[in-house]
Parts: C-alpha cells; structure tokens; sequence
C-alpha cells in the first residue's frame, strides 16, 4: 500500500463518506478508482476538482507530483 493510498482511505473515514459516494462522483468504476489510488498520477484535473468538493485533502498529490510519481497529468 503506498503513502496515498493510506492517506486517501484516512481521508474517506474521517470525512465519514464511502468508496461508494467517491464513485459516484467521479462517474467512475471501482476498478479505475482503485488503480487511480495506486497511481495518482491517472488522477484527472476533472478529477481533482469533484474530490475537491467531496473536501478530500489533495495535499498529498502535490508530494507526489513534484516527487516524479504519475504521470504527470495531475498537478504539474
């Protein structure tokens, strides 16, 4: 398990939502969020901004960017 995927299940337990809610909103399926955790770097700037309003915390994806991790689609 790598450092965000950590993060991202700490964040969905303490904002009290579901993987379930996270899908919906990004009109994604279970398998392409998983791997999206995986590798932050698939994460879309459209992405971003919907998880953004689910208040997740991102600040880890900016480590993550600047640490060459991705792809580099996210937040260069």
């Amino acid at each position: 398990m790598n450092e965000f995927e950590i993060h991202f299940i700490n964040e969905i337990k303490r904002l009290h939502i579901r993987k379930l809610d996270v899908l919906e909103c990004l009109d994604i399926t279970l398998p392409t969020l998983n791997s999206k955790i995986k590798e932050p770097g698939r994460f879309t700037v459209d992405d971003i901004n919907k998880l953004k309003k689910l208040k997740i915390n991102l600040k880890p994806l900016n480590t993550i960017s600047r640490l060459g991790y991705g792809h580099g689609n996210c937040l260069s």
